[in-house]
């Protein structure tokens, strides 16, 4: 499509398919591709009169709804810039967002109101979704009331380039201080452009939105790839398994995500509901890693409907590497298909570089830091010149994960650099480690950090939650662990928790599992 920002495709499609639904909400409202544009042109009007103009910061602090995407579409159409907070971010975490952001608007679900009214945001308009409760910032309008009033306001004919910002959306701030990423609206089509064909979009798609619309990456991959090519995205806001499958029967349901803390129970139910998922054409799974024996266990439910992938914030979700048709085959062209996030995706450019930059060998053992060139990449950090000019070298993205390459392309992601081990002089990733042991009957998950060692400079240790009802010792574990870790990467300390530390967007907070490692 020709269109430059979202806001100008839904609008295209609501002259050439009015009627079709865009969007579904959890409660089972619906906005046409028509019903959608008007929305968006009022409400963009009213937020004009609010104050937001071109490069202005909207914040969001808002649940799964279709509000929060007639949200985006209209900062779009403002050329305002849309920045998402995660609802489950403390007060203390989302204001380290909101200063750093300085936002026109701040515009929040009515179940937020203790956040938004706890930030301090000079000169920023109150927006509430929902009823107005009375511990509301002071001059807080509603949403709806936008809506209604700005049909009667002019229409904001704000020019809007594909290279001004359109999303800053910010690290998780696991190993420092969130950054925050900025995507343009070129970049933003790029993604969708990019993700339609490594989902394998069919015409029309159905997308089952199972991600929280206020991480990073799940508005622009998901919803906003649906939306550019006239798809439907049915939200389904808080879900669980059994709903999920009863959505993707009911809607007809082509592209759906998994998280993999759900893997295995997604699993189950599908195999035992296949005529109900008949209609899926791509089963996405990435972002948090999940290991090679939960793959298999979606693989031989789901066979090349499953797709797995690498993406990260600083390209909002948008995917670099994705495996493809037979590539989960015995006898496909991958190594390891299990351990690999698949290849790079069309328009993408990868490689694997050594500490002086020049490219590794792919054999699919020399280890250095994946790079990354694509037009879906952040345009830079957000206030951040010196970070964005570390990360971004020539055009290449340096991504700080480790990982190698092997011969037919397949990328296999082994550890953030600031996760590597090194003991005694060897090298020891903590994913190789975590998904020796996770095999382990008594292990629920797990995470493997280093600890200061007065002979080794650093040992092994595994943080282990349990599943319900057993029991494990630190010699058990190593005589485990010896079947297939050489000697010096077994673990030398056993911490057993309830549950691993999570960020909002279920990655392991490895800098919570290191403290409690050095407290413990």
């Amino acid at each position: 499509m020709t269109c430059i920002t979202i806001a100008e495709c839904v609008d295209e499609h609501a002259s050439h398919q009015p009627d079709h639904v865009a969007l579904v909400a959890p409660d089972g409202r619906t906005r046409s591709y028509a019903d959608l544009s008007q929305t968006v042109r009022a409400l963009a009007r009213s937020l004009s009169r609010l104050g937001a103009t071109h490069g202005d910061r909207i914040a969001a602090i808002v649940d799964d709804g279709i509000e929060y995407v007639e949200l985006y579409l209209a900062a779009a159409r403002l050329g305002a810039i849309m920045v998402p907070i995660n609802t489950r971010l403390t007060v203390a975490e989302a204001s380290v967002l909101v200063d750093d952001c300085t936002p026109r608007i701040v515009v929040w679900s009515a179940d937020h109101a203790h956040i938004a009214g706890s930030l301090s945001v000079q000169n920023a308009a109150s927006v509430a979704i929902g009823p107005i409760p009375d511990d509301a910032p002071t001059g807080t309008v509603a949403f709806d009331s936008l809506v209604r009033d700005g049909s009667a306001l002019p229409e904001v004919t704000t020019p809007v380039d594909g290279d001004d910002p359109f999303i800053i959306g910010y690290t998780s701030g696991t190993t420092g201080r969130p950054k925050g990423a900025v995507m343009t609206h070129r970049s933003v089509a790029a993604i969708a452009e990019s993700n339609n064909r490594a989902y394998r979009l069919p015409e029309r798609s159905v997308c089952a939105l199972t991600g929280s619309m206020s991480f990073v990456a799940t508005v622009p991959a998901h919803v906003l790839t649906h939306l550019r090519f006239g798809g439907t995205v049915v939200i389904l806001g808080k879900w669980s398994v059994a709903q999920l499958i009863d959505t993707i029967e009911r809607h007809g349901v082509t592209f759906t995500y998994i998280p993999s803390p759900l893997i295995e129970e997604f699993a189950r139910a599908a195999g035992a509901s296949r005529p109900r998922i008949a209609g899926l054409r791509c089963v996405l799974h990435s972002a948090s890693k999940a290991g090679p024996d939960k793959l298999r266990l979606l693989y031989d439910v789901l066979g090349d409907t499953l797709i797995e992938g690498l993406g990260m914030t600083e390209n909002s979700g948008g995917l670099i590497t994705a495996t493809r048709p037979g590539d989960f085959e015995p006898v496909g062209p991958a190594a390891d298909p299990f351990a690999s996030v698949g290849r790079a995706v069309e328009g993408t450019d990868v490689k694997v570089v050594d500490k002086a930059g020049s490219e590794l060998p792919r054999d699919g053992s020399s280890v250095g830091e994946i790079v990354v060139r694509s037009p879906s990449l952040m345009r830079g950090y957000w206030n951040m010149p010196d970070a964005s000019a570390a990360a971004l070298v020539d055009g290449w993205y340096h991504t700080g994960d480790l990982g190698s390459m092997d011969a037919a392309g397949f990328v296999y992601v082994s550890d953030r650099r600031t996760d590597l081990i090194v003991s005694g002089g060897m090298n020891v990733y903590p994913s190789e480690v975590e998904t020796a042991i996770s095999g382990h009957p008594a292990v629920a998950e797990c995470a493997v950090v280093g600890a200061p060692h007065p002979r080794w400079g650093q040992s092994v240790v595994a943080v282990v939650a349990l599943r319900e009802g057993a029991a494990l010792t630190l010699e058990e574990l190593q005589d485990y662990s010896r079947r297939t870790l050489a000697s010096y990467k077994k673990p030398t300390r056993l911490v057993i928790v309830d549950a691993l530390p999570r960020t909002t967007s279920l990655k392991i907070r490895r800098n919570v599992v290191r403290d409690l490692v050095l407290s413990a």
